[in-house]
C-alpha cells in the first residue's frame, strides 16, 4: 500500500499576478511630487493577489539627465526584479529650476531611452494652481504658494503633504486648463515657455489605469 500523501500537496500554490500597467515614476523632488502621486488610488488601492505594487516611486533622483540616468537604472533593476517592463512605463518628472536647456537636454535624453518626460515650468505648483485658475502668464515662484494658500486655506509650502485629497475634486479642471495651456504653447512653438506643464499626462494615465482596474475587478 502506497504513502499516504501529505494534504498539503494538495493545497494549491498561491498564483500571483503582475499589475497592469506598472508605474516607475521618478522625481527630481523628495516630498512634494511623491506624496502627490502615491494619494492616486492606483498607488494605494491596488488590493491583493499581485506580485508587487502598481507603481513604484524614486525620489531625490537629481535633475535633468542625472534623474534620466537614475530612471534608466532603476527601470534595469526593476526589470531583472520583475520581468519585462516597457520603457514607456517609466515617468521621469522634471522641474525647470531656471535652467531651460538643462531641461531640454533632459526632455530629450529622456525620450531617446523611450521614457516618458513629465515636466512644468517654473514648477510642479503651476499644476496645482491650475486646479483653481487658467495661468497664461510667466509668475513669480512665491506667488504660486501664495495663490494655492488663498484657494485652499491653509498656508501653503513647497512639500505640504495631503495637496492629492485636497485637490481631488477640482482635478477634471486641472487637467482641461492644462491640456488648453499646453496646445497654445504648442501652436506657438513653445512648449517649454513659462508658464507649461504636462503633468495631466501622467495623471490621466494613473486614472485610467484605475478604471480599468475595478472593471477588471468587477467582471470577475
Amino acid at each position: 500500500m502506497g504513502k499516504k500523501r501529505d494534504s498539503k500537496s494538495y493545497k494549491r500554490k498561491k498564483k500571483y499576478i503582475r499589475p497592469s500597467p506598472f508605474f516607475i515614476i521618478v522625481c527630481e523632488g523628495k516630498v512634494t511630487e511623491i506624496d502627490y502621486f502615491k494619494g492616486f488610488p492606483y498607488y494605494s488601492k491596488l488590493g491583493t493577489g499581485y506580485s508587487h505594487a502598481s507603481v513604484y516611486i524614486e525620489p531625490g533622483a537629481g535633475q535633468h539627465e542625472c534623474l534620466v540616468a537614475k530612471a534608466h537604472k532603476v527601470w534595469i533593476e526593476l526589470n531583472k526584479k520583475y520581468g519585462t517592463i516597457s520603457p514607456c512605463d517609466v515617468w521621469c518628472v522634471f522641474d525647470c529650476d531656471g535652467d531651460a536647456d538643462g531641461l531640454n537636454r533632459a526632455i530629450q535624453a529622456a525620450k531617446s531611452k523611450k521614457f516618458n518626460a513629465i515636466y512644468s515650468v517654473q514648477c510642479f505648483e503651476l499644476w496645482y494652481l491650475l486646479h483653481f485658475q487658467m495661468v497664461t502668464g510667466a509668475i513669480n515662484k512665491t506667488e504660486y504658494d501664495k495663490k494655492i494658500s488663498e484657494y485652499l486655506g491653509i498656508d501653503y509650502t513647497h512639500g505640504t503633504r495631503g495637496m492629492y485629497a485636497l485637490l481631488e475634486e477640482r482635478q477634471g479642471d486641472a487637467i482641461r486648463a492644462a491640456r488648453q495651456l499646453w496646445e497654445q504653447k504648442a501652436k506657438m512653438g513653445e512648449l517649454q515657455g513659462d508658464p507649461i506643464t504636462n503633468v495631466f499626462l501622467l495623471v490621466e494615465a494613473l486614472n485610467s489605469a484605475y478604471e480599468r482596474l475595478r472593471n477588471r475587478q468587477s467582471n470577475k
